[in-house]
């Protein structure tokens, strides 16, 4: 099964996207926006910037 982009309600209030695999494990979840109608023109600005984003690693220490 393919993985898909949920739209749930936030805590504090608004909607937030988050997108889960096929297994139905999250795998991110974005920020708030304000109602579902925002949300989804997030998921397709991820979609258009996903595809081909560069992975920029802040985790550790900068390298030497």
């Amino acid at each position: 099964m393919a993985g898909k982009f949920e739209l749930v309600a936030a805590e504090q209030g608004g909607v937030r996207i988050r997108l889960v695999n096929g297994a139905g494990n999250i795998l991110a979840v974005s920020g708030i926006y304000r109602d579902s109608a925002a949300a989804a023109s997030g998921v397709t600005e991820i979609r258009e910037h996903a595809a081909t984003a560069h992975i920029a690693d802040y985790s550790g220490p900068p390298a030497q």
